[in-house]
């Protein structure tokens, strides 16, 4: 208790941005400050909470355990008090009939929208999802005129435009899943493995893929792309019958290994990774019930992790 009471709240909001770009100088340009004061705010909070809560990695900072269970509970709070600040009405998700239009890629479909309809359920009965197919679309026109609530997207490549508000959620690497074993479990695939396998590439998954073009590129890798699909149904039957493979997102890895006993294999590279993020127009920033929303995404992209 002595140390919340010490507590400045302003700590919690370095924090908070910690988690959401994974390094000091990226927060530093966000709320105009020196890196040197944002490092002394965060030995603080280091300090009063007596946790490291951030340890450098190559390229920026990796949140600890503590740091993981805590962040969920500090995004909601510092929301609360948003909300407060600006008076603006309090979200009654109970009660609530709100339908959200959402734009997303079959990874939302598959992983994120499970698990947080199960969240609605207990907490929220009476509100739906309608969900739409990501497009070339910046969907800044989109939102602005409340055709769509939220965009969950990816970092990189970003097609989104820069004057949308945004948030990363959750990383997640990319791995090459197969029906078949293509080697000792658990033992990253070599760059002359990958050249002699045949890719399914599914196509409104083009970001994902686009970064594994690129470090295909990167590493002087030929790629064989076996064949180009335009939804997600298929890839399972395609790796069955025609011993081909994918590159997707881990999470989609353990749903496979989980649903059809596949197999998966790490890259030699371990940065080989990308960042799902949240978007939204910023006329809605103070909006109580988007705010509920987003936090209810976050906290089931934590417990992905």
């Amino acid at each position: 208790m002595k140390a919340f009471n010490r507590l400045d709240l302003n700590l919690l909001r370095i924090f908070d941005l910690l988690m959401n770009e994974g390094s000091v100088s990226k927060v530093a340009e966000h709320i105009n400050l020196s890196q040197s004061t944002v490092s002394h705010a965060l030995s603080r909070l280091r300090q009063q909470l007596g946790n490291e809560l951030f340890i450098p990695v190559r390229g920026g900072m990796m949140p600890t355990d503590q740091a993981k269970r805590m962040a969920p509970s500090i995004r909601h709070a510092l929301m609360l008090m948003e909300q407060a600040v600006h008076n603006g009405p309090v979200f009654n998700s109970t009660n609530s009939k709100q339908s959200f239009r959402i734009a997303g890629s079959d990874y939302v479909e598959l992983i994120l929208l499970p698990p947080l309809l199960k969240r609605f359920k207990e907490t929220a009965p009476h509100i739906s999802i309608q969900l739409e197919e990501l497009n070339n679309s910046d969907y800044l026109r989109e939102l602005e005129n409340e055709k769509l609530d939220l965009v969950i997207g990816f970092e990189k490549p970003d097609h989104l435009s820069h004057r949308l508000l945004n948030k990363v959620f959750l990383q997640e690497s990319m791995v090459v899943i197969s029906a078949k074993p293509l080697g000792s479990q658990g033992k990253p695939l070599q760059a002359k493995k990958l050249e002699q396998l045949s890719f399914i590439y599914p196509s409104n998954w083009g970001h994902t893929q686009s970064l594994m073009e690129q470090w295909c590129e990167k590493n002087r890798i030929k790629r064989q792309l076996g064949i180009t699909v335009s939804g997600f149904v298929a890839i399972p039957e395609l790796m069955k019958q025609l011993d081909m493979v994918a590159a997707l997102p881990r999470a989609i890895a353990l749903y496979y290994e989980k649903y059809f006993r596949f197999f998966w294999y790490s890259l030699a590279d371990e940065q080989l990774c990308y960042r799902h993020k949240l978007a939204w127009h910023p006329l809605r920033e103070n909006d109580p019930a988007l705010s509920w929303l987003c936090s209810q995404i976050i906290e089931v992209g934590e417990n992905l992790k």
